[in-house]
């Protein structure tokens, strides 16, 4: 019985953020993310990680002149997911996958947390030891606030 109510009190915490597919997708992690290392003046380079699980990159380039508006571009990769408990910074990792079944996922650790800028606080994600193209480092995020 004692076996049953702690299987049930972990499902039901955990189910408060299982997206589609069962997967653990947090609202904090949930959104466009300034990747500093990759950003200019001239072209802000995205991470975009959305509820449903879309994993994916942008592109902001600003207009070359005041008549042009500036573009956007994107591009999915695959999909994304929550690891482990978001309360627990030793156990959680975010996962990616670009064939979710298919590929096996990629699963790094990061911390979380708010930093403040000129316009107020934004939250500040570190994926640690990231596999990019040519480089393995830890990649530095903050939350993008948009432009109203």
């Amino acid at each position: 019985m004692t076996v049953l109510m702690a299987a049930s009190l972990v499902s039901g915490c955990t189910l408060s953020h299982l997206g589609p597919g069962g997967f653990s997708r947090p609202p904090v992690l949930v959104g466009e993310w300034v990747d500093l290392r990759h950003t200019t003046p001239a072209d802000t380079a995205l991470w975009i990680l959305r509820a449903d699980g879309y994993d994916g990159s942008g592109h902001l380039i600003a207009a070359r002149s005041s008549q042009d508006p500036p573009r956007r571009t994107e591009h999915k990769y695959g999909t994304w997911y929550l690891d482990g408990s978001l309360d627990i910074p030793d156990s959680r990792a975010i996962c990616f996958a670009k064939r979710l079944g298919r590929d096996g996922p990629s699963c790094v650790s990061f911390s979380l947390d708010t930093i403040a800028g000129s316009d107020g606080l934004r939250r500040h994600l570190v994926v640690h030891g990231y596999k990019g193209e040519h480089h393995t480092k830890d990649q530095e995020l903050i939350e993008r606030i948009a432009q109203r």
